[in-house]
């Protein structure tokens, strides 16, 4: 709970408004001194009003489940109305639970609903909308197990904004539902233009024959603070249950139990930061009590896991855990693709040609001579920004790929040639997807599409084949382009797997999947140490899609490669072959205290 909010002072800045279906976004504040300057000014006015206000930060202190629950009993469940936040604890299964009595398998089609949403702006269409869908599920050992993995796109039969991701849940009883069993289930609601996500879960009640409605709260998010989307979401939705055998069944559960093993190891935060001087970082409040959403080292190929925390209580179903990176995409997705497009058929991919891949682009002169490295190092020399007029208006609000690149089309040329000045533009990174995809096309056919590849020959083998990007939204029955600019949605496991493939500079179980001299180029292992930034206050260097920066500790200086977005979401790679994960929507981009942290627990100064 906080008790005034900052944002909105912000938003005029930061975001120009716009009151149509989609929000303008803006990666980052624009470096002219008269920009700057009213940033500072907006920055000291809205601190003064919260010194004038007694603006403060409170940590959730509201009751957690006990024996008999108190909230969200059997009885409740089944009334059409909305209940007072509550903790998380409330929806997970609880300790003195026993075995669900009842079978549960089936679908549950879930009618359109009024989102409780509450905001300090008017609604995007279609967001106080929760939609209209169908999930499969069967049980194995107490899971709950949803048979859709991906996305499920929810434009074609509903008016909402949001489509969904669902994970695995948990099915149990207690004592005092009578002749109820229970069940819960993490839900991902994420938006079809830039990639936002809402970390909600889901509840109900059931018998073999019905079940009651299905009680949602969503209390934490990675999405746009300054755009007042970070906010809680509680829905009462009713959900028709639809009794099935699936003959698949065993081949169902034996999948879910194989992506179980293959998962990373996790271990508590606390076994490798006895001192709590790490998870200082990840639990610090700045704007809400929560705006960490994940926190976590990779080390030795172990996940070191900070409790992943809401507004109102720790997540129950971590693990299952969706983030929306933003602009992390561009190197977590972008650089991905190239980088293995670049083994499959040689480095000379970096030097190909635009405008020999994008027809559109063919005759404008500022995409003259911009080569796929140019696009994926922010030096193309064309126009371009993160501004509304740049990004907002030519890409977000664009449905389909060619759409987005007639748009394109209408920016102009700038004085710089390809290769001479960073310029750092969404834009760049979406041609460069379409780009590749017309490539992939000439060298193995028009029917083949360049993510096809990329998740059968990287993210399968790797584990991470249930990795979720945005994409362009195509007539129904086409595939959507990645969009590469912004919309990575991954798990914890999905990014330290990516990472890990990284830091072993793109081999994996002795098979090289990634070119190796150009993944150590990104993460400024090699000679090549990229492009200078002219100062860029998020970094000084950037080499395919990672930015860099050299940070003084204790003991000596050293080289931090990372991924960054918008928001303040990072990965950090450290010498010693460390990851920090910090994901977060409230811009707290200055890290060097907590990677000199890190770098107490894992020394790496020769």
């Amino acid at each position: 709970m906080y008790h005034c909010h900052m944002g909105y002072i912000m938003t005029t800045y930061g975001h120009p408004q716009s009151h149509s279906l989609r929000k303008p976004t803006v990666e980052h504040m624009q470096h002219s001194s008269g920009h700057v300057s009213l940033f500072i000014l907006l920055f000291l006015l809205a601190g003064f009003l919260c010194i004038s206000t007694s603006c403060g930060i409170d940590e959730w202190d509201g009751p957690t489940l006990t024996q008999p629950r108190a909230q969200l009993t059997a009885e409740q469940l089944q009334k059409d109305s909305h209940l007072d936040l509550l903790d998380m604890s409330f929806f997970a299964r609880p300790g003195w639970a026993t075995e669900a009595t009842h079978r549960f398998s089936g679908s549950l089609t879930f009618e359109e609903t009024s989102l409780l949403f509450p905001k300090q702006r008017e609604s995007y269409e279609g967001e106080d909308i929760f939609p209209h869908f169908t999930v499969d599920f069967v049980v194995a050992n107490g899971v709950l197990i949803p048979l859709q993995k991906g996305l499920i796109e929810t434009r074609h039969q509903s008016k909402s904004l949001w489509d969904v991701i669902v994970g695995a849940g948990k099915v149990w009883q207690e004592e005092d539902d009578g002749g109820w069993s229970r069940a819960s289930f993490p839900i991902s609601l994420t938006d079809r233009y830039i990639g936002q996500v809402r970390n909600c879960v889901a509840t109900f009640v059931y018998t073999q024959t019905q079940v009651s409605r299905v009680y949602i709260q969503c209390s934490q998010e990675t999405a746009d603070i300054d755009d007042g989307q970070v906010g809680n979401i509680r829905a009462n939705v009713k959900a028709t249950y639809t009794a099935k055998t699936y003959p698949n069944k065993e081949q169902i559960v034996a999948t879910y139990q194989t992506t179980l093993a293959n998962r990373l190891p996790v271990r508590p935060l606390h076994d490798m930061d006895k001192k709590g001087e790490v998870a200082e970082h990840f639990e610090k409040t700045i704007r809400t009590n929560a705006p960490t959403s994940l926190g976590a080292l990779l080390i030795d190929g172990v996940i070191y896991l900070h409790p992943p925390k809401t507004r109102h209580g720790h997540y129950p179903y971590p693990a299952e855990m969706r983030h929306g990176l933003y602009s992390v995409t561009k190197s977590m997705v972008g650089s991905l693709a190239l980088l293995y497009f670049a083994q499959r058929y040689g480095e000379q991919i970096f030097d190909a040609l635009i405008t020999d891949y994008v027809p559109t682009l063919a005759k404008h002169p500022g995409w003259q001579g911009v080569t796929f490295s140019h696009a994926l190092n922010m030096v193309t020399g064309t126009e371009g920004s993160e501004r509304s007029e740049h990004l907002y208006k030519l890409l977000i609000l664009a449905q389909t790929a060619e759409e987005g690149i007639k748009n394109i089309a209408t920016l102009g040329n700038t004085p710089s040639s390809p290769g001479e000045q960073f310029n750092y533009a969404s834009t760049n990174s979406f041609v460069l997807s379409y780009a590749l995809q017309r490539y992939v096309q000439k060298k193995e056919g028009e029917a083949v599409h360049y993510w096809d590849l990329l998740h059968k020959h990287v993210l399968v083998p790797i584990g991470a084949e249930h990795f979720d990007v945005l994409r362009t939204q195509e007539a129904q029955g086409q595939k959507g382009l990645p969009m590469f600019a912004y919309g990575a949605r991954p798990t914890i496991d999905e990014a330290a797997k990516i990472a890990q493939l990284f830091i072993r500079e793109g081999a994996h179980n002795d098979r090289q999947l990634l070119h190796k001299e150009k993944t150590r180029e990104a993460l400024g292992r090699g000679e090549w140490k990229g492009h200078s930034t002219q100062n860029d206050f998020r970094g000084t260097m950037y080499h395919h899609a990672f930015w860099s920066k050299t940070l003084s500790t204790e003991s000596c200086d050293i080289h931090v490669s990372y991924m960054l977005g918008h928001g303040s979401n990072y990965t950090l790679f450290l010498p010693g072959n460390t990851v920090i994960f910090r994901f977060l929507d409230e811009h707290d981009l200055d890290f060097t205290a907590l990677v000199r942290s890190v770098m107490k627990l894992r020394p790496a100064c020769s």
